[in-house]
């Protein structure tokens, strides 16, 4: 975010540059390092865990950008249309609905997609 990388720079596989660095013409980051500052230099090694969350963020990412695709294709009209579902099927608290005796159906049409969540799995 905001990095700012010149001419020839090469960033590594699982190589990380930190936020608003600036790394220099021809500057080589290599696997598994973190590069950042002003100018840029080495920081630290990535740990195993933060390997492993650029390539669930990476999918993450693609996901939210599909979500994104869909919601961009719609016309004006299935925007108002949703607008409509989104205030009929409003959500309240469940324990205030339950004090009222109300179930709510949650339409198809307002689920997000499980895709676009960071994966809930337990680890092995």
């Amino acid at each position: 975010m905001g990095a700012v990388l010149l001419d020839g720079v090469v960033v590594e596989k699982h190589g990380m540059v930190a936020a608003g660095a600036l790394v220099r013409q021809n500057t080589r980051i290599p696997c598994g390092e973190v590069w950042g500052g002003n100018p840029a230099k080495f920081l630290r090694k990535l740990t195993e865990e933060e390997v492993a969350f650029i390539s669930q963020s990476a999918t993450n990412y693609t996901n939210l950008a599909q979500v994104h695709a869909v919601e961009n294709a719609k016309s004006f009209d299935e925007i108002e249309f949703e607008k409509v579902l989104r205030k009929k099927f409003a959500r309240r608290d469940e324990e205030y609905d339950s004090m009222l005796g109300v179930v709510r159906e949650v339409p198809p049409e307002l689920i997000l997609p499980d895709n676009i969540l960071p994966d809930k799995s337990p680890k092995p």
